[in-house]
């Protein structure tokens, strides 16, 4: 995936999501931003993804602000996807 490329994934509780590939971050670091499909659902995440499947939430945001938003159920999901 290029970098700001974005892609629709849909984890297996069938949520859409709008994933984009922010580049790297590190040598062994990746950022990607992901949202909800869903016009109903405006949280946002940003979340940096290691090569040994680790992951961090580095901002998040609820209806274009700022929010400390929990990790979804789905991450889990999208973390071992991008490896």
């Amino acid at each position: 995936m290029a970098a700001t490329e974005s892609h629709t994934v849909e984890p297996h509780d069938r949520t859409e999501l709008n994933v984009q590939y922010l580049g790297a971050t590190g040598d062994d670091t990746a950022e990607f931003e992901i949202e909800p499909s869903a016009e109903d659902d405006t949280r946002r995440w940003r979340i940096e993804i290691n090569r040994t499947g680790g992951y961090e939430v580095v901002a998040s945001w609820d209806q274009g602000v700022e929010a400390d938003l929990d990790a979804p159920d789905w991450i889990h999901e999208l973390v071992d996807r991008a490896l």
